[in-house]
């Protein structure tokens, strides 16, 4: 049971590992990451908090005044660019879903020169406020992660992400709020705890 048990934790490990060393290939390769650090973006996410399942990317740029032609401008960079194929722009103020957010998004779908799997790739620009405002919970969160914390996530993630209600009712948030702050610690736990405070 203990050596099943370890077997799967270096597994779920060398999951995450394997696919931000990837990403970091593909942002190279591609020629996106350099963009991306031009225009003042750093990561965010289950990249930072090394707990990756599967081929997605958030990135973050605070701006006091985000502006919307400037962001026009980034998105024919993204154009511009060979690998990437999908371009969706949203407008965070205007999205029934999130009631009084604001800023811009791109969301890239991205060809991995490497071959394999598609990148979605979310890059928002909003005021730090606005930042602060919708993920309130991120330094707790980032204070009490660890490598145990990190092997929940990541097994109740690698589940729930291939699930067609993965980012439309349940969030990677979802997750992270469950295992941080409520010890939630497998998948059953999980659907348990979910249905009590958010399914319909």
């Amino acid at each position: 049971m203990l050596l099943n048990l370890e077997k799967n934790r270096q597994r779920l490990f060398a999951l995450d590992a394997g696919l931000r060393a990837e990403a970091d290939r593909m942002l190279e390769q591609s020629g996106l990451g350099s963009i991306i650090r031009e225009e003042g973006f750093k990561p965010a996410g289950s990249f930072t908090m090394k707990v990756m399942t599967w081929c997605e990317l958030d990135f973050e740029r605070s701006d006091d005044k985000p502006d919307l032609k400037k962001h026009w401008e980034l998105g024919k960079r993204f154009l511009q660019n060979d690998w990437v194929w999908g371009l969706r722009y949203l407008d965070a103020s205007r999205d029934p879903h999130t009631p009084g957010d604001e800023g811009f998004y791109w969301r890239l779908e991205a060809t991995n020169p490497r071959g394999g799997e598609i990148w979605l790739i979310d890059l928002w620009t909003a005021r730090q406020e606005v930042f602060e405002r919708s993920a309130p919970k991120r330094p707790l969160w980032m204070s009490k992660l660890n490598d145990d914390f990190r092997y929940d996530i990541l097994s109740i993630k690698e589940v729930v992400c291939k699930l067609p209600e993965y980012r439309k009712s349940i969030h990677s948030w979802h997750i992270y709020e469950a295992v941080l702050e409520n010890g939630i610690k497998s998948v059953d736990e999980f659907w348990d705890w979910w249905k009590k405070n958010y399914g319909k």
